[in-house]
């Protein structure tokens, strides 16, 4: 089994098409909306191993695999990995790990992924480097 999913909630302050585009940023997917009370909440839902391809681009352009692949391990619970990305980071097409709350002001984009090997996905979205260069430990994903 494999899911991804993004979401952030919606402020009232917030413009939906720039949270929409904060969010396309890590899956090129069609974002939906979830209301619960008076909050919204956006969100991208995904079964297709290709909506990680954004993601596995982002973390290369802006050599960030080290601190990507140290975040993805860290929220790893049981097959699945949980971190958080900067809202208004995320908009310029840039990726900016953060916590749950406090470090983006506007709260996160709290973002899911579910595999049955975990550890597989994360080696090959985010393998390890040597000298700057990608030591692959998984040459292809699925």
């Amino acid at each position: 089994m494999f899911k991804i999913s993004a979401e952030t909630k919606q402020h009232k302050t917030e413009d939906p098409k720039k949270i929409a585009t904060a969010l396309q940023t890590v899956f090129k997917e069609k974002v939906q909306e979830r209301k619960v009370g008076d909050e919204t909440y956006l969100f991208i839902e995904s079964n297709k191993y290709s909506s990680l391809d954004n993601l596995h681009e982002l973390f290369r352009q802006q050599r960030i695999l080290d601190v990507a692949r140290k975040t993805l391990r860290k929220g790893t619970v049981e097959n699945s990995t949980v971190f958080y990305i900067n809202k208004q980071v995320a908009f310029v097409k840039k990726i900016n790990f953060c916590d749950e709350e406090g470090e983006s002001p506007l709260g996160p984009i709290r973002i899911v992924i579910e595999y049955e090997d975990i550890e597989k996905l994360i080696d090959w979205l985010t393998p390890f480097t040597r000298y700057g260069y990608e030591e692959k430990l998984v040459r292809k994903f699925p």
